[in-house]
């Protein structure tokens, strides 16, 4: 009985119509009452519309007030500006320039961005040298914002910097419009990102046959770069597969929302652990190998233990 009264209670409510033609059907004396209720929201909507451009404005004042602070962190962390031995210490080791895997240890001591971490990725890790934020704006408006990974020469791939850019609708501040990476130019054999499986012949078939080869992707914090692609209006997809993609998306930018609110801005604090929040810990680890398949470089580690 009462899941039939919701039923009619929600026919009445007109969440078949559209919105004008829910209003125009209410009673005059409602109509009137609900129409000043709309003059209120869209008085009010303008005043957070001033106060979202204020709210950016004075953040990418702040930006550049924050920039050369910034700046000699990075000269710090990369050994460009010396920190003299305080009183009754010892000279610094000739063999250790500024402070070794700083980036790399402010990403795995905050959760979100650890929880991406896999072994291999932390060896590429080691010469990122620094991570800076910056607003978009279009028109004066915001419209999101810029990271960037600095990396030292490495033997992983030839960028010197990792773009990752969230573009948010003009309209509204709060909604992703979409994310765009850079494109990772991984040198041989040395993108984390896939793994070489290899199949070994079965048994009966020919001594010369060649094993099944193929590539796999694999969890890696460089798939960071890679986000998942926010649909059109008019794409063709179920309920289920928009709610994973939705669930992808999001987890996407609260990553990227994170570095840039907390890592960025209080790298040290994380270094240090101080601003560890106190949440359970997550230590990433390599997933399980595809069944049937070995992994192709475990396998030539072993050959070359052996």
């Amino acid at each position: 009985m009462a899941a039939g009264l919701i039923e009619s209670k929600l026919q009445q409510l007109g969440l078949d119509q559209d919105p004008e033609a829910f209003v125009a059907g209410l009673p005059p004396h409602i109509k009137r009452r609900v129409e000043a209720l709309q003059d209120l929201q869209k008085s009010k909507d303008e005043l957070e519309s001033k106060f979202r451009k204020e709210k950016a404005e004075l953040e990418a004042k702040y930006e550049k007030l924050y920039a050369p602070l910034y700046s000699e962190r990075s000269q710090i962390v990369a050994g460009d500006k010396a920190v003299p031995p305080k009183e009754g210490e010892p000279a610094d080791p000739a063999d250790v320039k500024g402070i070794p895997e700083f980036w790399a240890t402010v990403l795995l001591k905050c959760d979100i961005t650890a929880e991406l971490i896999k072994d291999k990725d932390f060896e590429v890790l080691k010469f990122l040298t620094n991570i800076t934020s910056e607003q978009d704006f279009e028109d004066g408006a915001p419209r999101g914002f810029t990271l960037k990974f600095h990396f030292a020469e490495n033997p992983y791939f030839t960028n010197t910097v990792l773009e990752k850019k969230y573009v948010m609708l003009p309209e509204d501040e709060g909604v992703l419009e979409k994310a765009v990476g850079t494109k990772i130019e991984w040198k041989e054999g040395k993108d984390v990102t896939v793994k070489l499986m290899k199949k070994k012949p079965k048994k009966g078939a020919k001594a010369d046959a060649k094993p099944q080869m193929k590539t796999e992707k694999v969890e890696s914090f460089f798939n960071f770069f890679s986000p998942p692609e926010v649909p059109g209006e008019d794409a063709s997809i179920d309920e289920e597969e928009m709610e994973e993609l939705q669930a992808l998306i999001e987890a996407d930018y609260e990553v990227g929302a994170t570095i840039r609110e907390k890592l960025v801005a209080k790298a040290v604090s994380w270094y240090t652990g101080e601003a560890i929040e106190d949440e359970p810990y997550y230590f990433g680890g390599d997933d399980e190998d595809e069944e049937g398949f070995e992994d192709e470089e475990d396998e030539d580690e072993e050959d070359d233990d052996a």
